[in-house]
């Protein structure tokens, strides 16, 4: 049972990867920064290596999920376990693959109430708890980064519109050849230009680097927050993941260790291969960007969600997030604001919980009938 139990937390970690990759990476595809597949490799970079860190600093969000949320004399078996992880991973697919963000962190307390309330009843619920460590920083979150976008928009665009005539450009290595003649005689040479670097203005380096390779300085603020992003998110979420393992008392496959970097390689792969739709969505439907705007948004999410795991409370990446990029769209005066996407996105983190928590509900009554 461990085997099973073990695969099908490792996929709720691939799906994870593929619905949740696009919160860091969206707003380099959506400011042109660069095409959606290299958005997708970067965000998973930076996804194994947040995931891989988390087992050293944001493993206290294990004992969130495993002890905080029921109470304590409840004997959670493989089948509790193995019904919260298909709760989590047939939601998450289903959304992914309408290219809808959705909440994983709602995906798992959704699926660990349902079996609870289903089978025990609410008095096995850790009321008082769930509210305190998980509810209340889920449900202020997305309006914390709303809210830092909006009174940070101007002064950021702003302070980034100064920055952009700063850039770092790399002329790249030539080698020039001519032919001498004299006395009769032909002589050939070749005189290496070694690669050179400059930082400056624009014109600048277009005065002094005959070819060069040119990066604005806001832009490498912005591949610098979309990584941190990632690294953050998974920071985040891989705890959760193995949380869902180590709340069944009678899991003995593996220690944490092992775990995280199973998570993590299978959040990876999802990143990479299944990420492109919701990428879609958060980078091209909800507003226009340009690179300001991006970076802006970028800066919001990553400080709320490495916050947030620093002190062990448990966020959505994706309701940080969207809850910046959607601050964003409201600051905008060019209308390209869209209402529809935005209403079924909010619709669709309201269905979450309840949704993840029939299906792991269901799954747990199934299990324990055969098995």
């Amino acid at each position: 049972m461990d085997s099973i139990l073990l695969i099908l937390v490792l996929s709720m970690a691939f799906y994870n990867g593929a619905n949740d990759v696009s919160k860091g990476v969206a707003t380099l595809h959506g400011s042109g920064l660069c095409g959606c597949r290299g958005a997708l490799l970067w965000g998973t970079v930076w996804t194994v290596a947040g995931g891989l860190t988390a087992v050293f600093i944001a493993s206290g969000l294990i004992k969130v999920f495993s002890k905080g949320i029921v109470a304590n004399d409840l004997n959670l078996t493989v089948n509790f376990s193995m019904a919260v992880a298909i709760g989590v991973s047939v939601w998450v697919l289903l959304s992914t693959r309408t290219g809808m963000p959705v909440s994983t962190t709602h995906s798992i307390v959704g699926a660990i109430l349902g079996p609870v309330l289903l089978s025990f009843g609410p008095s096995k619920i850790l009321w008082q708890s769930l509210g305190y460590k998980i509810v209340i920083p889920l449900l202020l979150s997305p309006f914390a980064a709303l809210l830092i976008t909006a009174v940070f928009y101007r002064a950021g665009y702003s302070l980034l519109s100064g920055f952009s005539r700063y850039c770092l450009c790399f002329e790249t290595k030539t080698n020039d050849c001519c032919v001498a003649e004299g006395e009769g005689q032909l002589a050939a040479g070749c005189v290496d230009t070694a690669p050179s670097a400059v930082a400056g203005t624009v014109e600048e380096c277009a005065r002094d680097l005959a070819s060069s390779v040119r990066m604005e300085v806001n832009d490498i603020v912005h591949w610098i927050s979309s990584g941190l992003i990632s690294f953050a998110r998974a920071l985040n979420d891989t705890p959760k993941i193995a949380a869902v393992l180590f709340a069944s008392a009678a899991f003995t496959g593996g220690g944490v260790k092992s775990v995280f970097f199973l998570a993590t390689l299978a959040m990876g792969l999802g990143s990479y291969f299944m990420g492109r739709r919701v990428t879609e969505t958060l980078s091209k439907k909800i507003t226009s960007m340009d690179r300001h705007d991006s970076v802006i948004a970028n800066l919001s999410t990553a400080f709320l969600v490495v916050l947030a795991s620093r002190f062990g409370m448990p966020v959505s990446t994706t309701h940080v997030s969207g809850g910046s990029i959607i601050g964003i769209g409201l600051k905008r005066i060019d209308g390209s604001f869209n209402k529809k996407v935005v209403s079924e996105m909010l619709l669709a983190w309201v269905v979450t919980l309840p949704a993840a928590g029939l299906i792991s509900g269901i799954a747990y009554m199934v299990l324990n009938h055969i098995v």
